[in-house]
C-alpha cells in the first residue's frame, strides 16, 4: 500500500549537479560585473531598434523574444515554489525574483530607444520616458530592487504593472503590426489584467488584517493610476513613430517640400500654406493620423491622414490649409497627432 502511494506520488528529481554549478558560476559572474546584464539588455535594445529602422523581419523575432517575458511576470510565485521543490532547495524561491528582475530589464530596456525617439519636447510625454528610465535604472540596481522593490509587494506589484505598460506600447506596433490607436488600449487592458491578478495574492499574503488593508489601499492607488494614465493618454509618446521631418513650407513638388519657413505675412496666405511631415513607422505598420491646425489656442482645422511603416526615410505625406479666416495674424501651430490624441510632431509658425 505504501509502496503504491510512493509510486503514484514520486519526488521531485533534484537539479543535476552540473546544472547547479553552471547556474552558482553564473550568479557569481553577475555578481562580479553588476551591469553586464542592464548594458546587454540595452544593447539588446538599440540592436532591435536599429533593425526596425532598416525595415529587417529578425526586428520583428527580436520584439517576440521580448514579448515571451509578459508570462513569466504573472506567474513569478508559482514559478519560484516550482524551482525550489524541483531543486530540492538547491536553487531558492527568490531565483524566480532574479529571472523575474532580468525579464524586466530586457523589456525595459528593449522599449526605451522606441520611446526617446518617438518623444516630442512636451512636458506630458518627457515626464513619461523619464519615469520609464528611472524603471529601468530600479531594475538594474540590486540594492534598490531586491531591498526596496521585491520585498514590498505592493510596490513589487507597481513595478510589475508599469513594466507591463511599457513594454505593450513598444512591443505590439512592432511585434504585431497594431496601430497606435489599438496598441493603447490594449496595453491598459494588459497592465489592468496583471493587476487583476495579482491582487488576490497580495491581499491573502499579507500577515494581518491591518497589513492587508494597507495592500488593499496600495492597490487601489496603483488602479487609480492606471485610470488617471487613460484620461491623461495624449502624454504618452506613440513608440513605434519617430518623425524623419517635420516643416511648415509654401510649396511641395512631389512629394519634395519647400523650404520651412516659420514666419509668413498675411498676404501670402493666398496660396495656402503647407505642413509636411516624413514619419518612420515599423514595416507592415499603417497608422492613421490627424493634422490640427491651431490659430492660438483653439483648434481650426482637424484633418486626417494615413502613414505605412517600413520606408528608411520616413512616410511622406502633408496637409495644405488654404483659409485662414478674417483674423490670421498672429502664433499658429500644427499639432500630427494619433487618433487618440498622442503627439507624433508638432510645427510652429507666426503669421504678420
Amino acid at each position: 500500500m505504501s509502496e503504491s502511494a510512493v509510486a503514484a506520488n514520486p519526488s521531485p528529481a533534484p537539479l543535476p549537479p552540473s546544472a547547479s554549478r553552471r547556474f552558482d558560476r553564473l550568479l557569481a559572474l553577475l555578481n562580479r560585473h553588476p551591469l553586464l546584464l542592464p548594458l546587454g539588455s540595452f544593447a539588446f535594445g538599440i540592436g532591435s531598434f536599429l533593425l526596425v529602422q532598416r525595415g529587417e523581419h529578425l526586428a520583428r523575432v527580436m520584439a517576440v523574444i521580448a514579448l515571451l517575458g509578459w508570462p513569466w511576470l504573472l506567474a513569478e510565485g508559482a514559478l519560484g515554489r516550482w524551482i525550489a521543490r524541483h531543486s530540492r532547495g538547491r536553487l531558492p524561491v527568490a531565483t524566480a525574483r532574479f529571472l523575474t528582475q532580468q525579464a524586466q530589464q530586457e523589456l525595459l530596456f528593449f522599449s526605451l530607444p522606441f520611446l526617446f525617439t518617438a518623444m516630442q519636447p512636451v512636458p506630458g510625454q518627457i515626464l513619461f520616458v523619464a519615469l520609464a528610465a528611472l524603471l529601468a535604472v530600479a531594475s538594474a540596481l540590486d540594492p534598490v530592487y531586491w531591498h526596496r522593490i521585491a520585498p514590498n509587494a505592493a510596490l513589487s506589484m507597481g513595478f510589475h504593472a508599469g513594466c507591463t505598460f511599457v513594454a505593450a506600447l513598444v512591443i505590439l506596433p512592432i511585434a504585431v503590426h497594431l496601430p497606435a490607436e489599438t496598441a493603447l488600449p490594449i496595453a491598459f487592458g494588459i497592465t489592468a489584467l496583471t493587476l487583476a491578478i495579482s491582487l488576490p495574492r497580495l491581499i491573502r499574503d499579507a500577515d494581518d488584517p491591518r497589513s492587508r488593508q494597507r495592500r488593499l489601499i496600495y492597490g487601489t492607488l496603483v488602479a487609480l493610476l492606471l485610470a488617471a494614465g487613460w484620461l491623461l493618454r495624449a502624454a504618452i509618446p506613440p513608440a513605434g513613430l519617430w518623425v524623419r521631418d517635420a516643416r511648415i513650407t509654401t510649396a511641395i513638388e512631389g512629394n519634395a517640400p519647400g523650404a520651412a519657413i516659420t514666419r509668413v505675412d498675411a498676404a501670402m496666405l493666398a496660396d495656402g500654406l503647407i505642413a509636411f511631415v516624413a514619419v518612420r513607422a515599423p514595416q507592415g505598420l499603417s497608422q492613421a493620423v490627424i493634422f490640427e491646425w491651431w490659430h492660438g489656442a483653439a483648434v481650426v482645422d482637424r484633418i486626417p491622414a494615413q502613414i505605412s511603416g517600413g520606408r528608411e526615410a520616413g512616410f511622406r505625406t502633408y496637409s495644405r490649409k488654404l483659409n485662414f479666416g478674417d483674423q490670421p495674424l498672429g502664433p499658429w501651430r500644427v499639432d500630427l497627432r494619433t487618433p487618440q490624441g498622442q503627439l507624433i510632431a508638432r510645427l510652429g509658425f507666426e503669421v504678420r
